[in-house]
């Protein structure tokens, strides 16, 4: 019984020994490794965020580095911290906000880790978190439903007004794009332009002079709206879908597609836009197709684009269905020019859609010399404000009665609305891009590789080093598995019946 007894308080000591052998070799792999204690982000709107880590462990840190990634498709963004080195050690990173090169809009997303190196070369990211930038001033609540999120801070009803027409509109227009699942999307309203100020994106030096748009998709999930509306929320949310369904890797959707879709959803768009679009069909002063491939933003042409932008769709849907559409967008999707995707799913180039719309109204076939685009190459877009400066003087005469005869009508059909407060941004609340350049297939290879660039710099998962061993891991790793061994066969010794 007493050799029992013994045998019995070895194996207890062996087996204590053991787990304090196997805790210091786990306790000295962790207290290698940096614990981030505490985070802190110090939002200097509109300009930057401060991100500060406190960080344990810390010590043998040699530089670190702030890891973001704005969602859902954005590409990582490196930004280099300051070390303080103490009883904890501090981090600090700043990264901007509002620069025309580096801009994350109000409500965005992004994924955030960080990264330490130590001074032997060995590299550790933490578990990768999600934290929303949100413009500091307002306190924001939400709304939501489905796949669609409202943010506001002003007046609940309107957030629910915006709920209501925003999931009507992606309920409307999904099926005319082919999209059977939707992604979740965010809209933050914003009470007047007034407090929309400093929200959007900087363009130029002169951007604080130009006028708010009533709203703008942001991201490819984020759209802002500065006066809110029916009609704005339904056009921009329809960007969202037109972008989801159609944008492929080569380039945008021609303007006259994308937005005449979004001005469909709006539902109302022919007490707003119907006037000019009658009175340039009447006095045959339509754009042409090849022009509207980016959008106009001259004075006394943007109802009549956006008129006959939704005009040409309505007439591809009426004429051909909403299979084809789903066609159409699906040809974008993969990459194919603006007259390949006509042609293959429509049978038709972009100038004989043209024709063939201008004879649905009345008009007749475009005479050459009339088309005032610039010389485009398959995806190349160029409208009016870029026509030819040798233009004779009679096209520049015809151009401005357009602009006032345009105007007129627009005024005459708009006068009720106009007492609104969403109408007084109409005419300019809605300057789209500025028209763009010619690409040239240069141009058009360096965006690829850009493209192909960005793609490489993704990474799927937080990739984990694992730390060196220390010098006496193994040794005692060793020895620890020896002592559970002989406790084992002490154990079997002891439980094994005794023979007399």
């Amino acid at each position: 019984m007493n050799r029992r007894v013994r045998l019995a308080g070895v194996l207890a000591v062996a087996v204590v020994i053991a787990g304090l052998l196997l805790t210091t070799v786990v306790g000295a792999q962790s207290a290698d490794r940096p614990t981030v204690q505490g985070m802190r982000f110090q939002n200097n709107w509109p300009d930057s965020v401060v991100v500060t880590a406190l960080v344990q462990n810390g010590d043998q840190i040699e530089s670190a580095t702030f890891l973001y990634t704005v969602l859902p498709e954005g590409a990582i963004t490196r930004e280099p911290a300051e070390i303080q080195v103490g009883d904890v050690t501090r981090v600090t990173a700043e990264f901007p906000t509002r620069e025309p090169m580096i801009w994350i809009p109000a409500g965005a997303d992004f994924e955030w880790r960080w990264e330490f190196k130590y001074e032997s070369g060995d590299t550790f990211e933490t578990d990768p978190q999600i934290w929303r930038y949100e413009d500091p001033r307002f306190e924001w609540q939400s709304v939501s439903e489905g796949v669609l999120e409202v943010a506001y801070y002003h007046d609940r009803g309107v957030a629910e007004s915006m709920l209501r027409e925003g999931l009507a509109a992606l309920e409307e227009i999904a099926p005319f794009l082919g999209l059977d699942e939707l992604i979740p999307m965010k809209v933050y309203v914003w009470a007047n332009t007034d407090d929309a100020r400093e929200v959007e994106r900087i363009e130029s030096e002169t951007f604080e002079e130009s006028v708010i748009t009533g709203g703008t998709r942001v991201l490819a999930d984020l759209v802002h709206i500065y006066t809110p509306s029916r009609w704005v929320v339904r056009h921009e949310l329809t960007h969202v879908l037109t972008k989801l369904a159609g944008e492929g890797p080569y380039g945008d959707l021609p303007a006259w597609l994308d937005e005449g879709m979004a001005t469909i959803a709006e539902g109302d768009w022919l007490e707003r836009r119907g006037g000019a679009l009658q009175y340039a069909i009447s006095n045959d002063l339509v754009l042409s197709l090849r022009s509207m491939e980016s959008p106009s933003n001259r004075p006394g042409f943007v109802d009549i684009f956006y008129g006959q932008s939704a005009a040409i769709v309505l007439y591809l849907l009426n004429e051909y269905g909403a299979e084809r559409m789903n066609d159409f967008f699906e040809a974008f999707k993969e990459g194919q020019s603006v007259d390949d995707a006509l042609t293959s799913v429509y049978g038709l180039d972009r100038d004989g859609l043209d024709n063939a719309w201008r004879e649905s109204v009345g008009l007749p076939p475009r005479e050459q010399e009339e088309d005032r685009s610039t010389r485009i190459e398959d995806d190349v877009i160029g409208g009016p404000e870029v026509a030819d400066a040798d233009e004779s003087a009679d096209e520049g005469e015809s151009e401005t009665e357009a602009q006032s005869g345009a105007a007129q009508a627009s005024e005459d059909t708009d006068q009720q609305s106009a007492q609104q407060s969403a109408q007084g941004s109409d005419s300019q609340a809605e300057q789209p891009e500025q028209a763009q350049a010619s690409r040239s297939e240069e141009e058009i290879a360096e965006r690829v590789a850009e493209i192909e660039r960005r793609q490489d710099q993704r990474r799927q998962r937080p990739v984990f080093e694992i730390a060196e061993p220390f010098p006496w891991e193994y040794p005692l790793i060793g020895i620890a598995g020896a002592l559970v061994l002989l406790s084992g066969l002490l154990l079997a010794r002891i439980l094994s019946p005794r023979r007399d």
